[in-house]
């Protein structure tokens, strides 16, 4: 009877009656999640009588949203990385922003803002990024006496180091490949060799995702796993890339930022070095950036672009530990550009040039499966690799139709 004494009473009282809740969805899980409810937290303490309601959607971030989308009760505040296909349900921000700024652009790490913005309207603001670089197992390189890889070095150079590295019958390699990747960090290796998975025109595979250049690093990479000098990541035994890097199985490979927590979680000693450059032209990153934005239907609107700009502030950035920071200033308040282990992310993000394909055309979504699937047969050497991409750039082409 007490219990139900208590409760009505704190149902009645004016602090609980009056309370606004703002619904804030994420992706995150573990630490990050832990992180995101402190900066809820601290949000709530500077605006009294509201309630940020961290609603953790994880794996199935893009199912649970979109069906909140339909069923016209979306969360206020999202993170949100898709923005050509979602910004139609989404407050365009350009306004919020030029009333009450929530951030610098001269402050963001440079092209952060073209992931969020659609036919010149500002839909997001950026809230963490990784770019990718290769990370290198010091442990099996100071056991071959070799040196760590440096800015400048070349494919040719990681081809060589993995020569020395490599020791097949035992299963152990110098570089790990992805074999089954998302197309989008692939992108990658195909800017890097000078071609692109998709034209600058959001239609056009054929010509690029077939080019003479793209069959050039494709062939490099398979001589890689031919010679025995790379394992194949992504399927089979390689699927935990993280468990062969720390068993000292695989002694180079390509991730982004994130890996570096789980690393040193392990304790291991580990070293990241920029992308290597291939037949003389300079290496390309794809980034990869997570933004907050509106939900349209909101009936919280101004808040949500309160909770927006408290997010970006210097205070909650610093709180995103599990994110690089997307502020110069924090960069440097921080002395990460002084980090061996965290500048090579920032110069790579800085190399990025070409546009990332599902910023080109928004049913881009449709095509990547069939651009997918070719990348892992050409891999598992299932036939002619000219043939193998030129039937997916004709196939992916017409999906975008």
């Amino acid at each position: 009877m007490k219990h139900l004494l208590l409760a009505c009473a704190l149902l009645l009282s004016p602090g609980w009656a009056m309370a606004q809740v703002l619904r804030f969805a994420t992706w995150d899980g573990s630490e990050n999640l832990d992180i995101q409810r402190r900066i809820a937290a601290a949000f709530e303490q500077r605006h009294p009588g509201v309630r940020v309601q961290v609603e953790a959607y994880g794996a199935g971030f893009n199912q649970k949203l979109s069906a909140a989308m339909g069923a016209r009760n979306p969360p206020d505040v999202m993170m949100m990385w898709n923005f050509p296909l979602y910004h139609r349900v989404l407050e365009p921000l350009d306004a919020y922003q030029a009333r009450q700024a929530a951030f610098d652009a001269a402050d963001l790490v440079p092209g952060l803002l073209r992931f969020a913005t659609v036919d010149g309207r500002l839909y997001g603001v950026p809230a963490g990024f990784t770019s990718q670089v290769i990370y290198y197992n010091k442990d099996m390189f100071d056991r071959a006496g070799l040196a760590y890889p440096q800015a400048g070095w070349r494919w040719e150079d990681l081809r060589a180091l993995s020569q020395k590295l490599s020791r097949p019958a035992a299963k152990v390699y110098g570089y790990g490949l992805d074999v089954a990747p998302d197309p989008y960090d692939f992108q990658g290796y195909l800017w890097s060799a000078g071609t692109r998975m998709l034209a600058a025109d959001g239609k056009t595979l054929q010509g690029e995702f077939d080019s003479p250049a793209s069959q050039a690093m494709f062939s490099l990479l398979l001589g890689l796993l031919d010679q025995g000098l790379a394992a194949t990541l992504g399927v089979g035994d390689g699927k935990n890339q993280r468990q062969l890097f720390v068993a000292d199985r695989v002694a180079m490979l390509m991730d982004g930022a994130a890996f570096r927590l789980e690393l040193a979680r392990d304790g291991k000693r580990y070293g990241v070095a920029p992308l290597p450059s291939f037949q003389g032209r300079p290496a390309q990153s794809v980034v990869s950036v997570s933004s907050l934005a509106i939900a349209r239907d909101s009936q919280h609107k101004e808040l949500a672009w309160q909770f927006i700009r408290f997010y970006s502030s210097v205070e909650a950035v610093r709180l995103r530990q599990g994110d690089l920071p997307v502020l110069m200033s924090v960069a440097r308040e921080l002395r990460l550009q002084d980090d061996p282990q965290v500048q090579p992310f920032y110069a790579m993000a800085l190399s990025m040039q070409e546009a990332p394909a599902f910023l080109l055309n928004p049913r881009w979504t449709r095509a990547s499966g069939v651009v997918r699937d070719a990348i892992q047969e050409v891999f598992l050497k299932k036939g002619d690799v000219a043939a193998i991409l030129q039937r997916a750039a004709l196939k992916a082409e017409r999906k975008l139709q």
